[in-house]
């Protein structure tokens, strides 16, 4: 049986690219945030690959 994620396990992680050493992190420090980052993520992709679709539908 697999283990079920929770929110602070995905939070948690991050890219390779995040955890190189750079100059700016503009990684969401909050769970709110991160919600935030990802809502408006999820909106453009749906923009992009599914155009006949109305945002509203989505949100």
């Amino acid at each position: 049986m697999a283990r079920q994620l929770t929110f602070t396990d995905i939070t948690d992680q991050r890219t390779l690219t995040e955890s190189a050493d750079t100059t700016t992190d503009d990684t969401p420090e909050t769970p709110t945030a991160l919600l935030d980052r990802a809502k408006q993520h999820a909106t453009n992709a749906a923009a992009e690959h599914f155009p006949d679709l109305p945002v509203e539908t989505i949100d």
